[in-house]
């Protein structure tokens, strides 16, 4: 049981989450505390030598759990949205349980992130169905202060690198290409808005594999292939189709991406990113991703903070959403670019793929199952290059640890 200086403590924190961290900023939580107690006193829940002996109480806050509390990069968003007339209480959508799976594999994937050079690594995972969100981990470590632990990474925008291919072939699809279309994988130059400057992409092997059927191409995460289908697509056209997809961090014009943006040389947020895969899961639709519950019977009584229904709009096609889906799920079709066997492949089905940045400052791997989308980050708020690490490296054994996890959970299944 508590002690009324304990209770008014822990009163205290949810109100402002990193101002009154105790961890950081002890003062200021004990003044806290001290306001709850005043409060407790003039309500009549607390007499006078009660409050006496509460202010005296010397409180030791545990420095054996990372964080004081679970989610804390998810808790700080979801009271931010809240504003100042924030309800008593704000049911979410967060799963604790899943959430807790999630601390315990980046843990077990320290040593592996310290060896390539990664400090940070931000981690979400979508509900397919209804576009909630069900974990959320900004940063690996919210207490780590020297690599900036209380930074909400899976809103940062950094470069995704190949992480974007999808959508050019999703658009292409949509405008009449498709997975038997052969592209051409050979040494090719392309106009720059700069007059006299050809952009000449490379793959990321430095070979040119000839005529590609574009299910290999996007499958092996070719580059050649993927800016000649940008090319004959146009960029201003795949730019507004990325912006329709939820990606809200496009703040330059088509010409300054130029064909590069089907590579990933833009800056796009993890959350959005996951949030425009999970269009292809759900057959096309894109539903806007929400930290509140559906409204519903049960939960009417809830209050405002429940949203009555979610913002969705078509995406693409239902054929093209399978196309992509078939695409990245096939292991026989990137086998000739990332072997078998690995973090990509699980024991159901799942559409995955990778992404690595320029200059290896950012590692991603995003892919989804029937029922969850799944979304990884590994690399260091200071734009610090990592050591060897790439999607496939660095994020991939990570992704196919929360995969499992997040499947188990929203399957039910417990083996």
């Amino acid at each position: 049981m508590l002690t009324p200086s304990q209770a008014a403590f822990l009163a205290g924190l949810p109100q402002r989450p990193t101002g009154f961290n105790p961890y950081r900023r002890r003062a200021a939580a004990v003044a806290r505390q001290r306001a709850v107690l005043k409060r407790m006193q003039a309500a009549g829940a607390l007499s006078e030598p009660d409050a006496a002996i509460a202010r005296e109480e010397r409180l030791n806050a545990s420095t054996g759990a990372a964080s004081p509390f679970l989610a804390p990069h998810f808790v700080e968003m979801v009271l931010a949205g809240a504003g100042d007339a924030r309800p008593e209480r704000i049911e979410t959508t967060l799963d604790a349980a899943l959430q807790g799976d999630i601390t315990g594999i980046l843990e077990t994937h320290r040593e592996a992130l310290q060896h390539h050079g990664a400090a940070n690594v931000a981690v979400v995972v979508l509900h397919n169905a209804t576009g909630e969100w069900l974990a959320w981990e900004g940063s690996g470590d919210y207490a780590n202060a020297a690599s900036g632990g209380t930074i909400n990474g899976a809103v940062m925008p950094r470069q995704p690198g190949s992480a974007l291919k999808p959508f050019t072939y999703a658009l292409a699809f949509e405008e009449g290409y498709s997975p038997a279309s052969v592209l051409a994988d050979v040494p090719s130059s392309f106009p720059t808005a700069e007059e006299g400057i050809v952009y000449s992409p490379r793959n990321y092997d430095g070979r040119f594999r000839g005529p590609l059927l574009a299910r290999v191409a996007l499958a092996g995460s070719e580059n050649v292939p993927a800016v000649a289908l940008a090319s004959k697509v146009g960029i201003p056209k795949l730019l507004r189709f990325l912006s329709r997809s939820g990606l809200s961090s496009f703040d330059r014009t088509a010409s300054y991406y130029g064909l590069g943006l089907t590579l990933g040389n833009a800056e796009v947020r993890l959350d959005e990113l996951v949030g425009a895969y999970a269009a292809f899961a759900r057959g096309g639709e894109w539903i806007r991703p929400t930290f509140l519950p559906l409204h519903d019977a049960k939960s009417a009584s809830r209050g405002p903070r429940v949203r009555a229904q979610a913002e969705t709009r078509r995406l693409v096609s239902n054929r093209t959403a399978f196309w992509i889906t078939d695409i990245l799920s096939d292991a026989d079709a990137r086998e000739y670019a990332f072997g078998r066997g690995g973090s990509l492949e699980l024991p159901f089905p799942v559409a995955v793929k990778t992404g690595t940045s320029q200059a290896y400052h950012d590692n991603w791997t995003i892919g989804y199952s029937q029922h969850v989308t799944v979304g990884v980050w590994v690399g260091n708020f200071d734009r610090k290059p990592l050591r060897n690490s790439s999607g496939v490296t660095g994020a991939a054994p990570i992704f196919h640890a929360v995969m499992l996890a997040a499947e188990r959970r929203s399957t039910g299944s417990h083996s």
